[in-house]
């Protein structure tokens, strides 16, 4: 997800200063999609990443409640901090006053978390066959624009 946002920023539209780039925004921006992204893989892997005896941030609260905190508890926090940082992301998204990033730049780091929400939504959009399905679909079936077509 990353590289998919950082290179991608350089090429919506206005350009990005150095000064841009280093900012605490800019930083803050990347985090919190970040972390929703994780997040978000995390809550429908979990079980999945568990029985292969992969840890992830479900797997390791339950771990560390030592007993005590439920399943349900860990996936009702998760939400709630999702839901947490989703906010701070838009908030950054749609400050104006002292930005140091270009509106359209902080608009992608938006998309890509509504994207990340889309893809793991329900279940993990890497195996899932109705994700796979609609990115085919992307990838196979012609978009055609009336535009193109009435200047031929």
């Amino acid at each position: 997800m990353g590289p998919t946002i950082l290179s991608t920023l350089y090429l919506v539209g206005p350009k990005l200063s150095e000064d841009a780039v280093q900012s605490l925004e800019y930083y803050n921006l990347y985090r919190l999609m970040g972390t929703v992204g994780r997040l978000l893989n995390d809550l429908v892997t979990y079980k999945k990443e568990a029985a292969v005896g992969k840890l992830n941030a479900a797997t390791l609260a339950v771990i560390h409640g030592n007993g005590s905190v439920s399943e349900e508890e860990v996936i009702n926090e998760t939400n709630s901090i999702i839901t947490s940082k989703r906010r701070e992301l838009q908030r950054l998204v749609l400050q104006d006053k002292d930005s140091a990033v270009p509106r359209a730049c902080k608009e992608l780091f938006w998309n890509m978390g509504k994207a990340l929400n889309l893809f793991y939504g329900k279940q993990d959009g890497h195996t899932s066959h109705d994700m796979m399905k609609y990115a085919n679909e992307v990838n196979e079936i012609p978009i055609i624009l009336n535009e193109l077509q009435s200047r031929k």
